[in-house]
């Protein structure tokens, strides 16, 4: 073969080589219009910058800490619209806030904002296309649909901590999120101490995260909540005043009051609306370079609003205010019709409040499945769209990966699709064992808001209906195995240590899940064989793991302000296992009488329960304050519902029950009232009798034999050891079960 014809086919089938393997990206948000090409360059090459002393510093400073830019052979171009730099491409930059034109070819890159956050989210799509081996040439197109999208650190419970915080800042930046809105419910200097100054080490901690969120062009909104105990007077508007003064020195430069979850005189719509126009005239507008006010109502979903209030603060506040909402309902997801019922009560376009993923209502779940349900044609009715998550910081970004998604361009948004990118993103060297975990972590089962989300357990569906079709418990098995494997998997991988940190308890619980499962199996056949001895070895096995499991706690620090005990599977998995179990050992009852003692005697199965007397709800009143009797209230509490549901365990140890109230993980003691000393066995277990469809609750071991009573709508330990009259009143209903 000629030399030179040689040489030119080898040239040209590397090139056809590098080629195939140069690809285009899945880009998440999905931008507005993306025109691939051909290969541009290696994601080795190194660059230089054109542009960088006028172009965002932010971004310019993100492109140097991200790639090599020493020199290159390839020439960045950089520069928001006005700049020297990017003239030349002023007339394909979308004119639009935030709005960003790329441009990728083997020479050169392009990346011209419309405005400073467009030119820093430029470089950020940029950095996503530069992950692969092999980078294609593109343009790009790009600007957000609404134009807040973000974050409201606003639920009950343990905050994020101040590593979190910085941690989700950079997140949001690389996923072109731009608010997040303060306002922990725990933070005493928002709520409680809300007419106080930060004392100098928070101050010196706020200031950093300002810092650190303004770097990632997100907009640090700080909220007060003063409505608890606000007065209608000049002294308490001088105080909001004083307050948000101090915070911007801190360099915050946006600010919302909340007037939620409160009653009395803080709900006055009039007196709101006077307060929000007062802090416009007196702070907004003496400071040229504050955002627009935000404001969450005392009624922010359409189940609570009654009376003129809405159309009070619609028309007597400044229309500049922006007003949040959380649907229909205090947990919702928001469609059209839903936004044209409240801006036209408002007067302006509603600013979403997502109650997702957030668990503080049902905090034994992760809520890690798909975001979806939000309408895709509500872009141009929404001022702002922000989600509300779990505590847990980390395990939250698997929703907000694609809250991120949703927000930027919502008629393109593919909830299934985001979610996977979602998996790889977050733990990319797991990515399969953490589809498994999330897959089992979907539902958040009945609560007072009614929200459920589809799709739990698939394999497990999937292994079920074979099983039932009569193909045996090969499949099943199967399934149990992958849970397990997948569990052992992510207790042992170094990937993400903050996420595997936040979701090990429930991890666990996966495991143990797999093995109650596989021991289930086992019994099965055991029974089908006919091998007793086999069915009690499995049993057993089925029964310390479901011990194990119900230890599991996360958050049970000192001074912790929600305990959870994990739960995982419990739309599809766990139902069938309890009644299988149940089953199973009715089955082996009537067949075998060996080793009948290990088979629990139970009246009350363990779960969650409401405790009830004369309809109304036995309830931890506050979950802060040790010593304090559980109160009986007639109405359900939709904003901290599980202070009235209600754990009860059977103890092993003692054959009592320890009932235990969800709010903050407090077991009521001996004198029915809220412990302050370590749960014990022996002091804090009950006997419980039931006569005539009623409960009796008793105490034991140490803790004597005295019986609950009611007095004055609280719990109360009678004087004498014999049940008075009505000691039997006690209805124990369990959750989900009314």
């Amino acid at each position: 073969m000629n030399k030179k014809f040689a040489s030119l086919v080898l040239v040209l089938f590397s090139g056809a080589t590098l080629c195939s393997v140069a690809q285009t990206v899945d880009l998440s948000p999905v931008p507005q219009s993306v025109e691939w090409g051909s290969r541009a360059f290696s994601n080795q090459t190194a660059f230089r910058i054109k542009g960088g002393f006028n172009a965002d510093y932010d971004a310019v400073e993100l492109l140097k800490r991200k790639v090599n830019t020493k020199n290159g052979e390839v020439k960045i171009i950089i520069g928001e619209r006005g700049d020297k730099s990017v003239k030349a491409y002023a007339d394909r930059i979308p004119d639009r806030a935030e709005g960003y034109y790329l441009s990728i070819s083997p020479r050169q890159v392009i990346i011209a904002g419309n405005d400073g956050r467009g030119t820093f989210y430029g470089v950020q799509t940029f950095l996503q296309i530069l992950r692969q081996p092999e980078v294609m040439s593109v343009v790009v197109k790009d600007y957000p649909t609404m134009p807040d999208r973000g974050i409201i650190e606003g639920f009950y419970g343990n905050p994020f901590s101040h590593k979190n915080r910085l941690d989700l800042f950079d997140f949001m930046g690389a996923n072109k999120m731009n608010v997040f809105v303060y306002g922990p419910k725990d933070d005493p200097y928002h709520r409680d101490k809300w007419r106080e100054p930060y004392p100098a080490d928070e101050a010196a901690r706020m200031t950093e995260l300002v810092k650190a969120a303004h770097k990632n062009h997100v907009q640090f909104v700080w909220a007060v909540h003063p409505g608890v105990d606000i007065r209608w007077n000049k002294a308490d508007s001088i105080n909001i005043l004083r307050k948000c003064e101090s915070v911007y020195q801190m360099g915050v430069r946006a600010f919302c009051v909340f007037f939620d979850d409160i009653g009395g005189e803080g709900t006055k719509a009039e007196k709101q609306a006077a307060l929000l126009n007062y802090l416009n005239k007196e702070f907004v507008k003496k400071h040229k370079d504050v955002a627009p006010l935000m404001m969450c109502p005392t009624q922010y979903n359409k189940g609570w609003s009654h009376g003129s209030y809405l159309n009070t603060l619609g028309t007597q506040m400044d229309p500049s205010v922006r007003i949040m909402w959380t649907g229909n309902t205090v947990v919702d997801m928001i469609e059209r019709n839903d936004m044209e019922w409240i801006n036209a009560q408002i007067n302006r376009k509603a600013y979403i409040w997502l109650n997702y993923p957030v668990t503080d209502y049902c905090i034994d779940h992760l809520l890690m499945g798909k975001t979806y349900g939000n309408g895709l044609d509500i872009g141009d009715m929404v001022s702002g769209f922000c989600s509300n998550p779990m505590e847990y910081c980390e395990a939250s970004k698997v929703s907000f990966y694609s809250i991120a998604d949703y927000a930027w361009n919502p008629v393109k948004y593919d909830a299934a699709k985001s979610w996977e990118m979602s998996l790889n993103y977050l733990m990319p060297n797991e990515e399969e064992a953490f589809r498994v975990f999330c897959e089992n972590n979907v539902d958040l089962g009945p609560t007072g808001h009614g929200l459920r989300r589809e799709g739990e357990s698939p394999r497990f569906r999937s292994a079920l209906k074979a099983s039932t079709d009569g193909l045996g418990n090969k499949a099943l098995r199967e399934v149990f195995n992958e849970m397990r494997v997948s569990a052992e998997v992510l207790q042992k991988t170094t990937d993400a240590p903050e996420m595997m940190e936040e979701i090990a308890p429930w991890v666990e619980a996966m495991r143990l899940t797999a093995l109650r499962g596989e021991a289930v199996l086992k019994m099965d056949d055991a029974l089908g064989v006919g091998t007793p001895e086999v069915f009690i070895d499995a049993y057993l096995a089925y029964a310390d793991a479901n011990g194990k499991q119900r230890e599991l706690r996360s958050r049970d620090f000192p001074g912790s302000i929600k305990v959870a005990s994990p739960v995982v599977a419990t739309n599809y998995v766990e139902p069938w296992m309890r009644t299988m179990v149940a089953s199973l050992i009715d089955q082996y009852k009537e067949k075998y009488d060996y080793r009948l003692d290990v088979f629990p005697k139970q009246l009350i199965p363990q779960g969650k329960y409401f405790i009830k007397v004369d309809g109304a709800y036995l309830t931890d009143p506050d979950s802060k304050q040790g010593g304090i009797a559980a109160e009986l209230r007639a109405d359900r509490d939709t904003i901290n519902p599980q202070s009235q549901e209600w754990t009860f365990t059977l103890d092993p140890n003692t054959n009592r029950y320890k009932i235990v109230n969800n709010q903050a993980g407090r077991y009521i003691n001996e004198l029915g009232k809220f412990g302050t000393n370590p749960y014990n066995e022996m002091w804090n277990t009950y006997e419980i009798t039931l006569q005539d469809g009623k409960y009796a609750i008793r105490n034991g071991g140490n803790a004597g034999n005295r019986f609950w009573g009611v007095k004055d709508g609280k719990i109360y330990q009678v004087s004498t050891p014999q049940p008075e009259a009505g000691a039997f009143r006690f209805e124990i209903v369990p959750v989900g079960g009314m």
